[in-house]
């Protein structure tokens, strides 16, 4: 549901008990309702946005532990060569 509900039905009933004709209030009730929820995210928006989230700090954790052992190797190579290990 929208974080903003807006009743179609009863805006209809409204702008026809106003003398508006049918057609006229639907096309009115219509573009108010395309404005208001418009942009909104759902939850299966924002249940895919938290899966790709997931995802990313996967990688991140994986690239973080690959970048850890290449510096540990690389300064156990230095460490060897210039004799302090």
């Amino acid at each position: 549901m929208p974080a903003h509900a807006f009743d179609t039905l009863t805006a209809m009933r409204i702008l026809t008990v106003a003398g508006m004709q049918e057609p006229v209030a639907e096309a009115v009730v219509t573009t108010m309702n395309d404005a208001v929820t418009e942009g909104v995210a759902t939850k299966a928006d924002i249940a895919a946005v938290n899966s790709r989230l997931d995802a990313l700090e996967s990688r991140l954790d994986t690239m973080q532990w690959a970048m850890g052992f290449h510096a540990a190797v690389t300064l156990s190579i230095a460490g060897r060569l210039f004799g302090v290990l």
